[in-house]
């Protein structure tokens, strides 16, 4: 049995003399946050067998060096999520938005760890954290939600007097393309990018690469689906759906426009269900958790039979991903072929901005819009508002038959 340690108080507090080991151990008494319980819970932390009495000063500096306020209670990151939790719980969020809100948080802890404490975050750091989400080559979209999410968070402890000062009420907020800053591709710049990519040949790896490229930003273009929902596409994605009678469906061939004019019940769609993150590597949910399908022009069509034709012959797998490049890669590509051809730049999520906008345009109804671009109607409104203002024309008109 081992023999009972024994210490004395030396003359500074919190550093003991061991009888045992003829050395100086440590004693840090801190406290934490219980969010279930609202209240510190105290604890302590030890460091053992420390030569000398400046050894022990230096690591109960060491120990210390986290600044506290005494006014200021232990909360950490996670501490606070959870906080927020109960509070989403209780005002009975929507499931969508919880399941969102700890999504964003677990990317957050790969910048800022979760045991880290909330009085340890200052302006410095969340600039910090600002620059790192940037340089990691996120969508404007999901920067925009990473920020907003951690702002939520610390207001939120601030609120509950968690915390006895809020940085973010005098800091500079992250800056973020709104929906209404990117620009509208027009369908002439769009025919002149894909046919820079018809064109011109991007040998890799013994491949053309700009195939690949000129199906992506089509499938973009047309579907306005997300870049990281099209990364996560696999050939079996895109399936063929009929309004004829079973038995009566004419054979599927490559279409042109004539024959999907005048066949027009019939067609292909891609089925949105996932999307990757492919800095992470990580496949997820879609946002939302929506699963939808997005029927497909006649180009889209042609360009995909083509694409699956090549891939079977090279002894390929339908259940294999089309995409095996980034997002950063067809980013750069959009950008460079953009400064090829002379236009005005643009970026993948320009695609969906240019789908969703071209809908609106066309009179497409909201709840039509939502079905193929997965976002509520709520979020369109907000966020295409601008492109809505013709409709007060529409209601002046109507009160004038009245």
């Amino acid at each position: 049995m081992a023999d009972k340690v024994k210490r004395t108080k030396t003359k500074y507090k919190s550093i003991y003399y061991n009888e045992n080991t003829k050395k100086y151990d440590v004693k840090y008494n801190y406290k934490e946050y219980s969010v279930k319980d609202g209240k510190n819970v105290y604890k302590a932390k030890w460091a053992y067998n420390l030569n000398t009495i400046s050894e022990a000063k230096s690591e109960l500096a060491r120990l210390q060096t986290a600044g506290v306020k005494v006014d200021d209670k232990d909360i950490t990151l996670s501490g606070a999520l959870e906080l927020w939790n109960i509070k989403a719980l209780g005002q009975n969020f929507s499931p969508v938005t919880i399941k969102n809100t700890n999504n964003f948080m677990e990317m957050i802890y790969k910048f800022i760890p979760s045991n880290t404490k909330l009085k340890d975050i200052d302006e410095d750091v969340y600039f910090k954290f600002c620059a790192d989400i940037r340089a990691s080559g996120f969508s404007e979209e999901t920067l925009f939600s990473l920020n907003t999410t951690f702002r939520k968070i610390i207001n939120h402890a601030f609120k509950k007097k968690l915390i006895t000062e809020n940085f973010l009420l005098y800091t500079d907020n992250m800056k973020t393309k709104r929906k209404e800053d990117y620009r509208i591709i027009t369908k002439e710049e769009f025919d002149l990018i894909d046919n820079y990519l018809k064109n011109n040949k991007c040998i890799r790896k013994g491949q053309d690469s700009n195939k690949k490229y000129r199906f992506m930003f089509n499938l973009l273009f047309y579907t306005g689906i997300r870049i990281g929902e099209a990364l996560a596409l696999r050939f079996c994605d895109f399936e063929e759906f009929s309004y004829y009678k079973k038995g009566t469906e004419p054979l599927r061939i490559a279409p042109t426009s004539e024959s999907v004019n005048s066949q027009h019940l019939q067609g292909m769609r891609v089925v949105i269900d996932k999307a990757y993150v492919s800095r992470e590597k990580l496949l997820k949910d879609t946002k939302n958790y929506k699963k939808r399908t997005v029927p497909l022009s006649p180009a889209v069509e042609r360009l995909y039979m083509r694409m699956k034709e090549e891939h079977k012959q090279n002894g390929g797998n339908m259940e294999d991903k089309i995409f095996n490049y980034g997002y950063d890669t067809y980013n750069k590509t959009i950008s460079n072929v953009c400064e090829k051809i002379d236009i005005e730049s643009c970026s993948c999520h320009s695609f969906r901005h240019t789908f969703i906008s071209n809908l609106i345009k066309k009179n497409i109804p909201l709840t039509v819009i939502e079905k193929v671009s997965g976002d509520n109607q709520n979020t369109i409104l907000k966020r295409y508002s601008h492109m809505f203002e013709s409709d007060e024309v529409m209601i002046l008109l109507a009160l004038q038959d009245l």
